[in-house]
């Protein structure tokens, strides 16, 4: 069985996720939602010498999951994260020299660890605050969002990312 920070996030189709990278064992990766780990896990166990992994991740708990993950030394040589929004990976790539990646990952969304950890209030099984922050140190909440959005810009919002066509009626 994989090590991960189970009690945060566990993939659900991580074998189809990863045979879908097509791994090449010498082979520079990007997992941009690093999470509990468990893809970035199952990716480093298939690199060799001369590949690198970066992961990405915004919210600072789960970068607390890297502990968790039980790498061997060779692995953490191999393996570099980086706590930011993957909205800047061209820039982080060239920071690190890495002028062409052979595969990216993304499993977008919510993780368990948001909707069952109630103080980050993404969840209505809890009486907690509507914060719905990703990253914790971002400045606005959800609850700050709705009370201070004007309705046509609340309307936007769900219009464009929440796909309810029928907000601006």
């Amino acid at each position: 069985m994989i090590k991960t920070a189970e009690t945060y996030h566990v993939p659900v189709l991580l074998n189809e996720s990863i045979e879908g990278l097509n791994l090449h064992a010498e082979g520079i990766y990007v997992d941009v939602t690093f999470g509990g780990g468990g893809h970035s896990r199952e990716i480093l166990s298939r690199l060799k010498e001369n590949s690198h992994l970066y992961s990405f991740d915004q919210d600072v708990d789960a970068e607390e999951n890297i502990n968790k993950m039980g790498l061997e030394p060779d692995q953490i040589e191999r393996f570099t994260f980086i706590r930011s929004n993957f909205r800047y990976l061209k820039n982080w790539m060239r920071y690190y020299g890495i002028e062409q990646i052979d595969g990216l990952l993304a499993d977008l969304g919510v993780s368990s660890h948001h909707f069952d950890d109630e103080s980050r209030g993404f969840s209505f099984r809890f009486e907690a605050p509507l914060d719905m922050r990703m990253n914790k140190s971002a400045r606005m909440t959800a609850a700050d969002i709705l009370n201070e959005y004007e309705e046509g810009q609340l309307a936007d919002i769900f219009y464009l990312y929440g796909e309810l066509k029928q907000s601006r009626v």
